[in-house]
């Protein structure tokens, strides 16, 4: 018995697959003879030769298989001497070449040592490939300089085949023969010049006939004026084939010197086009690489067979091995119990090729064989049964089956009677069991069921079968026997309801409150698998959530910190310059300290002043504009109070001093201490973030006039950035006396309205938060009352 069921498992079809991904025609024979390995760490290997070359498509490449032919031929036949034609040798120039660009692509990557020890095998064959190249043009002819000697003879041959026309064309232009010509033209005969003739002026034009027409109106006469001519023009291409052979045998002969070197290279190519045959087949299965491990556990989640339409496909999830070594599936024929075995069996097959798995996550082992026994092989030759030729398999599994191997059986021991087939059923999965061999194998029998219920090591598996439609579902139930539903499909497919009925008032007791009690079993684990899918969402979004929160208080964390870092680097350098500022100060009222006149040392000190309050007031710098005086001083200007630093409102004149509103603030000043600026409309411009961590720049009004609002627009920031700019804004609205704001979050996902809305509320300075009406902006806007 074959020690891999490649046959039986229909493994010939995935490797069909996979050699139509293949790119040349040795790519495609090495895939469909694929080795099926047993050992681990060349399974290991040829796993991480896909991982690697899937990295490279990942890159946004491809391995150059361009210009590469099968020439193992033509390098047998330069090996025993044979001379090589133009094409061969034009097929093996392209070749070097190819093999030449390979070695050179696989130098520019890097994180694939497997393909990169390829690379460097591979041989580079630059003098022959030059060789070659300088003996055969790109349509396969040999070229004028393969040698200096066919070089002459070619020009030899051209002189004189335009000597031949010259003469020829004297003889068609001569007046007094055109009656001789059936047509006034050249053409060949062999490999000789000859004009046609007409047959009554034979004796009138002398030369030799080569040839006539059908009707023997027309002969083919070489003119005798050309014969020599003719000569040597055959002389010459006599000469020029014998030289074109000598070439031909001289690099044949460069060839088959390194015909195992290239044979050896060429084989690297192959094996490089099945590993990025692997690649392609994987991308387009959605394939996942297979965890291998060493042990004897197989774990299959969401599994793909291979060859069923991926439209129509159903997934499946095994699990076999560990504290289980045996898998008993049953259920309904047609309920895609052989499909799972099927399926088991071509993972582990393609896993141990190196190729990736169709699921969602898989756990293999690496098998020392695979054995499989599916289908009907009764023979009417050799007098077997159903049951005989199933037998016959089984017996030489058992002959040979030993720890690591995997056996799959469908319908084990059917075919006879099922109360003698169950025995002896049982008695082999004994067997199996013992020997500590995975097994797999699907069955109708009940008492199977039971068995593998009560026995340590051995699990129940079924098909689902909706009762409702009475149809499969061809989902695989681990832990879940089933039952055959032989009356529900029976009933479905047309079978009068009064032979069911009767039929299952045959059934003993016993078998009846089986079924039952396999029924309820499905009604529960329906709901349970519904309830879990429940619990599983709301996992998902509690985790997907948590992670949200997480990287936001991360990014805050960040922004926090490098926000009292610029604070910090900021003050200090405020702190550094206002010294020597002040030192500078410092020493020029020093150098003035002898001046009496008060006058003078009034403006001294003022430039002092300003020079200090330029210095000081960072974003806020004293504008340009004419200081006031008790003379030009009215109420409702504009102006700009120099010891605080703000713009602020004449709100009243008083005898010595006036009264300014500064924000909240109402204070008395002297005149000499604001400076007049252009009278505007009162608005409060919040200054852009200059923060590499916002993701884009945003321009934040907070406007104040009559029946104005009031708008913060924060789309389009995280949570953290919108928290530092709301802070912004109502520092600013307290200061301009504003006391309501629009915060513009939008809709969007609701993440920016759920972060920012609780901050408000808690904030110290709100005493108000409250969804804007449907006309302000509705769920978009929240709308918050400062004290």
């Amino acid at each position: 018995m074959p020690r891999f069921a490649t046959q039986v498992l229909e493994f010939d079809k995935v490797k069909k697959m996979l050699a139509d991904k293949a790119a040349t025609v040795l790519g495609k024979k090495a895939a469909d003879n694929l080795f099926v390995s047993g050992n681990y760490q060349e399974v290991v290997a040829l796993q991480e030769e896909t991982a690697e070359i899937i990295r490279v498509f990942d890159a946004g490449k491809r391995l150059p298989f361009g210009g590469i032919f099968n020439i193992i031929p033509s390098l047998k036949k330069a090996e025993i001497g044979s001379v090589l034609e133009s094409e061969e040798l034009l097929h093996i120039g392209s070749t070097l070449a190819a093999i030449e660009n390979m070695k050179t692509f696989l130098r520019d990557f890097e994180l694939i040592p497997h393909l990169l020890v390829y690379g460097d095998n591979l041989q580079i064959f630059s003098l022959l490939e030059k060789q070659i190249n300088a003996t055969v043009d790109e349509h396969g002819e040999i070229k004028d300089s393969a040698s200096p000697q066919l070089k002459n003879l070619r020009s030899s041959i051209k002189i004189a085949k335009n000597r031949i026309k010259e003469h020829l064309d004297g003889i068609l232009h001569d007046q007094s023969k055109q009656k001789y010509f059936q047509d006034a033209l050249v053409t060949m005969r062999g490999d000789r010049y000859v004009i046609p003739i007409k047959q009554e002026y034979r004796l009138n034009f002398p030369g030799i006939v080569h040839d006539q027409s059908s009707t023997g109106a027309t002969l083919f006469i070489e003119p005798l004026e050309i014969v020599d001519l003719n000569n040597n023009v055959k002389r010459y291409l006599t000469e020029e084939r014998d030289e074109i052979e000598r070439i031909l045998r001289q690099i044949t002969l460069h060839i088959g010197k390194e015909a195992k070197n290239i044979a050896d290279s060429l084989q690297i190519i192959t094996k490089l086009d099945v590993i990025s045959a692997r690649g392609y087949l994987a991308e387009e299965q959605r394939a996942v690489r297979p965890e291998l491990c060493t042990g004897n556990k197989i774990r299959i989640v969401e599994g793909r067979h291979p060859l069923i339409d991926k439209q129509k496909v159903v997934p499946i999830t095994v699990e076999l091995g560990g504290e289980n070594l045996m898998l008993l599936v049953t259920g309904p024929n047609t309920g895609g119990k052989t499909v799972a075995l099927k399926t088991v069996g071509l993972f582990a097959l393609m896993a141990q090729t190196g190729m990736y798995i169709p699921a969602l996550t898989a756990e293999l082992p690496v098998f020392n064989a695979i054995y499989a026994d599916i289908g009907d092989e009764q023979s009417i030759e050799q007098s077997l049964s159903t049951f005989s030729s199933h037998m016959t398999n089984i017996i030489k599994v058992l002959q040979t089956i030993r720890e690591g191997d995997l056996v799959l059986i469908d319908e084990i021991c059917a075919g006879t009677d099922p109360n003698e087939g169950a025995a002896l059923a049982m008695s082999i999965l004994e067997e199996f069991f013992e020997r500590k061999v995975l097994t797999m194998v699907t069955t109708h029998y009940s008492e199977l069921k039971t068995f593998a219920y009560g026995h340590n090591g051995m699990q129940n598996a079924s098909v689902e079968f909706d009762v409702e439609s009475l149809r499969p579902t061809y989902r695989l139930l681990m832990g879940v026997p089933g039952n055959s539903n032989a009356f529900n499909i029976s009933r479905r497919l047309g079978l009068d309801d009064i032979i069911v009925n009767r039929a299952g008032k045959m059934l003993n007791e016993e078998h009846t409150h089986m079924e039952k009690v396999l029924q309820d079993l499905d009604i529960k684990r329906r709901g349970y698998e519904e309830g879990k899918s429940e619990v599983e969402k709301i996992k998902f979004e509690a985790e997907m959530l948590r992670n949200q929160l997480a990287y936001q208080k991360k990014e805050f964390l960040k922004y926090r910190d490098d926000m009292l870092r610029r604070a910090r680097e900021k003050a200090d350098d405020i702190y550094r310059e206002s010294r020597r500022e002040a030192e500078g100060i410092i020493k020029e009222l020093r150098s003035h300290k002898n001046v009496v006149d008060t006058k003078v040392l009034q403006e001294i000190a003022e430039r002092a002043r300003q020079t200090l309050n330029k210095q000081l007031s960072g974003d806020n710098p004293v504008p340009e504009g004419t200081k006031l005086t008790n003379a030009t001083a009215k109420v409702g200007q504009k102006v700009f109070v120099t010891t605080l630093g703000k713009n602020g409102y004449v709100i009243s004149l008083n005898s010595s001093d006036i009264t300014v509103r500064v924000g909240i603030l109402k204070m008395n000043v002297l005149p000499e201490q604001c400076i007049l600026v252009a009278n505007q409309p009162v608005s409060v411009v919040l200054k852009k973030e200059k923060s590499h961590n916002l993701s884009s720049s945003h321009k934040l009004f907070v406007e104040k006039s009559s029946g104005s609002k009031q708008d913060v627009d924060l789309r389009g920031l995280m949570v953290e950035e919108a928290i530092v700019v709301v802070d912004k804004a109502i520092d600013d609205a307290l200061l301009a006396g504003v006391g309501r704001l629009r915060i513009i979050h939008g809709k969007g996902t609701g993440a920016l309205k759920a972060g920012i809305v609780p901050y408000l509320i808690k904030h110290n300075m709100v005493v108000g938060v409250q969804e804007a009406a449907p006309e302000e902006g509705g769920a978009g806007v929240t709308v918050i009352n400062l004290k």
